[in-house]
C-alpha cells in the first residue's frame, strides 16, 4: 500500500513538474500590441498577465518605472539608483546626457521576468524610443527604435546590473 502512494505521488510530482515546463515553454513573450502612429507612447510600465506569476513582479515595474522616467526627464542622479555601480562608471553623468539628451522611452511593457539565481532576475522589456537621428545607436540612426531586451537584475530591491552577452532587437519603427 505504501509502494502504491509513493509512485502515485512520484506520478503526480513528475506529471505537475511536466505541465509547468509545458506552461512555460507555451507562454508568450509577450501580447502584441499597437505601435502608436508617431511618438513612443505612454511612459507608465505595462506589466504582462504573466509577469504577476512572480512575487517580485512589483519591484521590478517599480524599477523600471524610475528608470524610465528618470531617461524621461533626464534626471541622471534618479537614473544612478537604479543601476548598479559598474553601470554608472561605464556612463558618467556627462556622457550619460550626450546619450539620453534627445531621448523619450514610452510604450514599455515588461512581459517576463524570470529568476536565474536567489536575487538574480532576467526581465524581458519592449519599448519604443524616439530621439534625434543622429543621438540614435551607432548601427541605426533612426529616430524612432522598437526595442525588445533582457535586463539582468540584481538585488533586494532590483537593479538594472550589466550584461556580458547583451540580448537586444531593435529595429526602426
Amino acid at each position: 500500500m505504501l509502494a502504491v502512494a509513493l509512485v502515485v505521488a512520484l506520478g503526480v510530482a513528475l506529471g505537475l513538474a511536466g505541465l509547468r515546463l509545458a506552461q512555460l515553454r507555451s507562454v508568450p513573450m509577450a501580447v502584441s500590441r499597437a505601435v502608436p502612429a508617431q511618438g513612443s507612447g505612454s511612459s507608465v510600465v505595462e506589466l504582462s498577465a504573466d509577469t504577476w506569476a512572480y512575487s517580485s513582479a512589483q519591484a521590478v515595474q517599480d524599477l523600471f518605472q524610475r528608470y524610465f522616467d528618470a531617461i524621461n526627464t533626464k534626471n541622471y542622479d534618479a537614473w544612478e539608483t537604479t543601476v548598479v555601480p559598474a553601470l554608472v562608471a561605464q556612463q558618467p553623468e556627462a556622457s550619460w546626457h550626450q546619450a539620453y539628451g534627445s531621448t523619450v522611452d514610452g510604450t514599455i511593457r515588461i512581459s517576463r521576468i524570470d529568476e536565474r539565481s536567489p536575487g538574480r532576475l532576467v526581465a524581458l522589456v519592449s519599448f519604443i524610443s524616439t530621439q534625434r537621428a543622429d543621438s540614435a545607436t551607432d548601427d541605426l540612426k533612426a529616430g524612432r527604435i522598437c526595442w525588445r531586451e533582457a535586463f539582468a537584475l540584481t538585488g533586494e530591491p532590483p537593479v538594472i546590473d550589466v550584461v556580458r552577452n547583451r540580448s537586444v532587437l531593435r529595429g526602426s519603427c
